[in-house]
């Protein structure tokens, strides 16, 4: 492993050069690192650090929590960016927005009181679509949670460091992050339009910072989510865990069409968000094969619909969410269950 030179630890713009691991895949080399290889070797050559053990995070990088978590089997997640200096996000479409090249994030889990990994993704080409525009790794904390190595790319860690987590492989990531133009997950408007704890961005601070080229106007709550609270809820857990692989921009729209995501331009009345109008009383297949066609949400019947039993499956392809957890979400369940109830 290399070593963390001080420039690299303390600069969240250094990107240092990294020899790919030996078994590094060159189709893999040319999607992920375009000017490469670019492989930091810990997560201190990220950017992040000041240190090894992370107890200090560099000058420039801005913690943040979106309003809607992802359900991770109950690990429990710090979150950080970094912005180039003078850079502005490009929300022409709020929905989806757009990050300057040398935007980083990093997304750290604990579980069960043991510090896992630390995930990374930075943007290196200013075409989101292009093959290498972002760059993703994950980091394993060693059991002191004093100093990172780079997790398997390729392959990923299992139950990793005596844990039920799984550390994803880059394929993995790109899963997830891709079925979304922006790629960056949580860090949008909907996710951070409401007050954070101190020391937290949310989108009022991008706004007064003017760090965002087409700022909302008005005042916090920007885009507020109509319904009940019960509605509400639903809506917001259906678009941290469901809407990355259900949208209309996501690959499988075309022979899934159901949207999931919380869009700005549809919060008029609880009925025309998209999580309603595109599941209550719309047909979707259980089983199979054969497949059997039920409502994606029966008012009032929970246990009839394909939301719920595609949640309670026990395996994939048939279990929802396909990847990130593996133990059904108790909080988001009920959650949603009540939603169905009350329709």
């Amino acid at each position: 492993m290399l070593a963390c030179a001080l420039v690299a630890c303390g600069d969240p713009s250094s990107s240092p050069d990294a020899a790919p691991p030996d078994d590094a895949s060159p189709d893999d080399a040319a999607v992920d690192a375009p000017d490469g290889p670019y492989m930091p070797e810990t997560l201190a050559d990220t950017g992040l650090c000041a240190n090894p053990d992370c107890s200090e995070i560099a000058p420039g990088v801005r913690a943040y929590r979106p309003q809607y978590e992802l359900y991770t089997d109950g690990a429990t997640k710090r979150r950080w960016i970094y912005l180039p200096p003078d850079a502005t996000i490009d929300t022409t479409d709020m929905n989806h927005w757009r990050f300057p090249v040398g935007t980083k994030l990093w997304k750290e889990f604990t579980r069960d009181g043991v510090r896992i990994e630390t995930r990374f993704i930075t943007k290196q080409l200013p075409d989101d679509d292009a093959p290498g525009a972002w760059f993703y790794a994950a980091y394993q904390w060693n059991l002191d949670a004093t100093a990172t190595t780079l997790a398997d790319p390729f392959a990923g860690v299992q139950d990793a460091n005596g844990t039920p987590h799984d550390i994803p492989s880059r394929a993995d990531c790109r899963t997830c992050h891709e079925g979304v133009p922006g790629r960056a997950l949580g860090f949008e408007a909907m996710s951070l339009d409401y007050v954070a704890s101190e020391g937290a961005l949310d989108l009022a601070d991008l706004v007064s910072e003017g760090l965002l080229s087409a700022p909302p106007v008005g005042s916090a709550p920007y885009f507020p989510v109509p319904g009940t609270d019960i509605e509400r809820a639903a809506f917001g857990y259906l678009h941290a865990n469901c809407s990355t692989c259900h949208n209309p921009r996501a690959g499988n729209y075309g022979h899934t069409p159901l949207d999931l995501r919380l869009d700005v331009t549809k919060l008029g009345a609880a009925d025309e968000v998209p999580a309603h109008a595109t599941t209550v009383g719309v047909d979707g297949s259980v089983g199979g094969p054969p497949y059997v066609q039920v409502p994606i949400v029966d008012p009032g019947n929970p246990d009839g619909s394909v939301l719920i039993l595609r949640m309670n499956a026990p395996a994939a392809p048939a279990k929802m969410p396909q990847l990130g957890a593996e133990i059904v979400d108790p909080v988001g369940l009920a959650a949603l269950r009540l939603w169905i109830e009350t329709l």
